[in-house]
């Protein structure tokens, strides 16, 4: 059979299965070039896309100068193993002008040349291969003045989707209302009606549709405070009515330029192949269906490596141990917990439970699926659960946007076994025929599990020279010649993105002893940072004392000294990881994070302890904080 033959055998299956299948074939198909690009100008984002040749790809990473997308880009890096990163820094060649008009005609052109280079028009490219028995089961809807065009290029061109054009909301991430929902329903049926697709029902050509521009993930539908429907679960739907029958299933990007990237670049490039699961629920009653003991064996039986915390070591203690020992290594997470937007609750917690800097460090991209309440209310926010997961790496994600309600998540068993049926992400999390609800889906819908392609054995020298050509510098060359130099710091920068820890640590161990005053506040974060990953919880501490207080400040750096400062307190008794963690508390979580510290000094003084939970009282500014803060008060006396 040909390609086009297989491609089109996908029709026999059940309906809700198609959309997996297809993209699992198209995932399946690529030829992976061992390489990974980083650039930082959208002109050179354009030039490294057009220089995919239909199935023929490699990973392109978009660096902004954060810390934020340095972390993303090392994470991806670590999970990929490329044989080598090249940066580009020049603009490229490509155009890129002001105007919706000038940019809209640069995607296109990219994506014809990413598709096939001899046709200037994607839409003929598309056409041809609808000859042939293959069309993309997704859309890719587009305001090619968004943050987030860069995002849907490169799903449009990984996955062989078509490109509708809308113009985004006025007010980006702003709750929608029903009337703004309906209009780009309508609008993207009418792009596809343009562009010859069927999509009237699940199981047609078009099944998924990623939302590439900023909007919000909640629709306002009614007066009362739970009036709110999740922007994906409505997008898709029939026109009829608000919440109508599904004919596709929705995901929708989150973050900026960098981020987004970094979130289609691991959906199209990084397999799910592994799994960490913790279930924080009572094994009783309804609970029990979300049994993350169950999904686990579900997916070990299918070969996949998985670590499931269950009871009895589900606590919230157990919880802030295995997130200190060192990060998750893994692919896919499974968690259920009870709770709200900024904590989570677990067996064993005091009040507030855990808070979104007790999260563990992700060693590599990861899919989640998070039976939680409200975890996706506010995404934007790093303060609350579901902010704090996407900045620690995951890129692919199922949560709720407001109270959904046990029965309102498909049970974390049945979650396993759908994946591994081959259904895409965004139907595995959703029941077939349910109605439109809370849950909603960050990232590319139709991610699978399974392979990403067949690796090229080595670079080939033509994309040596094409990215040499651009001015491209690689990385793992440049590090040592850095490092010869004498320029430490983009030394351990380099040995960061080409997935070199290692070399971070004895480079940055070293300097730190014999050499501090070359160790500036960025050398001292990646040190903080690798030295966590691995294992070196003293070095941790080493370099995060060398950090200025004002750099301190940073959320990735004091949630990895917490991490840290946890294992060097729980194994040692530190007091100089006890004296740093008591002098950074880290913003939105003090009162949780002075408790902590509090029930270790009331092992040896329970005055102290007050004394020092007492010293935050003039900090706080509500009357609510300082009732929180009498009964931690109340808590350490007892």
């Amino acid at each position: 059979m040909t390609f086009g033959e297989v491609f089109a055998s996908v029709d026999t299956a059940d309906a809700n299965r198609r959309a997996g299948l297809r993209s699992s074939l198209l995932a399946r198909s690529m030829q992976v070039v061992p390489m990974v690009v980083i650039v930082e100008h959208s002109s050179s984002y354009l030039d490294a896309i057009s220089g995919w040749e239909g199935p023929i790809k490699y990973p392109i990473l978009f660096d902004d100068g954060t810390d934020l997308a340095r972390e993303n880009i090392a994470r991806f890096v670590r999970a990929f193993k490329p044989e080598d990163v090249v940066r580009i820094t020049k603009p490229g060649s490509s155009a890129w002008g002001k105007s919706a008009q000038e940019r809209q005609a640069a995607i296109n052109t990219a994506l014809a040349a990413a598709i096939h280079q001899a046709e200037p028009d994607w839409a003929v490219s598309f056409k041809t291969l609808k000859s042939t028995g293959v069309v993309s089961p997704g859309v890719v809807v587009m305001d090619p003045m968004d943050w987030h065009w860069a995002a849907g290029l490169a799903l449009a061109a990984g996955r062989f989707e078509p490109i509708v054009y809308v113009r985004g909301p006025e007010r980006p991430y702003q709750e929608l209302t029903p009337a703004q929902a309906q209009a780009y329903n309508h609008a993207i049926g009418q792009g596809l009606r343009k562009l010859g697709l069927s999509f009237d029902q699940i199981g047609d050509e078009v099944d998924a549709i990623t939302l590439a521009f900023r909007l919000g993930v909640k629709i306002k539908t009614g007066p009362q405070e739970r009036d709110r429907l999740a922007t994906t679960d409505q997008i898709g739907r029939q026109e009829v009515s608000l919440g109508g029958m599904r004919w596709a299933w929705s995901g929708q990007f989150m973050g900026s330029t960098a981020t987004t990237v970094y979130q289609a670049m691991c959906s199209l490039f990084l397999p799910i192949d592994s799994a960490f699961i913790w279930d924080g629920y009572p094994s009783t009653g309804d609970w029990n269906r979300y049994d993350g003991t169950q999904a686990g064996e579900i997916l070990a039986s299918a070969g996949m490596k998985t670590e499931v915390f269950d009871e009895p070591r589900n606590s919230l203690a157990g919880f802030r141990g295995r997130g200190a020992s060192s990060p998750v290594d893994a692919s896919l997470i499974l968690m259920n917990t009870k709770g709200a937007q900024a904590y989570f609750d677990l067996p064993m917690a005091p009040e507030g439970s855990g808070r979104p800097g007790d999260l563990p460090m992700l060693a590599q991209p990861s899919v989640l699926h998070m039976v939680h309440s409200f975890s996706l209310a506010t995404p934007r926010s790093p303060r609350t659960v579901g902010g704090r997961w996407l900045e620690k790496g995951v890129y692919l994600y199922a949560g709720s946007v407001d109270e959904p309600y046990l029965s309102g998540f498909v049970p974390t068993p049945l979650v396993a076994k759908r994946l591994l049926g081959q259904m895409p992400f965004a139907a595995a999390v959703h029941y077939d025929d349910g109605q439109a609800w809370k849950i909603a889906v960050l990232g590319d819908p139709l991610k699978t599990i399974g392979p990403c392609g067949t690796r090229i054995g080595s670079i080939p020298d033509q994309y040596r020279r094409v990215v040499e050509a651009q001015g491209g510098h690689w990385l793992n060359q440049r590090a040592k010649d850095l490092l010869k130099a004498g320029q430490y710091t983009e030394a351990i920068e380099d040995f960061v993105l080409t997935n070199r820890d290692e070399a971070v640590v004895r480079l940055g161990g070293a300097l730190l002893r014999d050499k501090p005053e070359l160790v500036d506040d960025l050398a001292a974060k990646m040190i903080v940072q690798a030295a966590f990953r691995q294992g070196e919880h003293e070095l941790v501490l080493d370099a995060f004392e060398r950090i200025s207080v004002d750099a301190r400040k940073n959320r990735i750096t004091q949630d990895a000294l917490w991490l840290a400062g946890r294992y060097r307190l729980n194994r040692f008794g530190d007091s100089r990881a006890m004296a740093l963690m008591r002098t950074n508390l880290r913003e939105s979580q003090e009162l949780s994070d002075a408790e902590e510290i509090a029930k270790i000094m009331a092992r040896d003084s329970v005055p102290g302890a007050i004394g020092f939970l007492e010293s935050l009282r003039l900090t706080l500014k509500s009357a609510g904080q300082r009732r929180a803060l009498d009964r931690a008060i109340e808590r350490i006396r007892r």
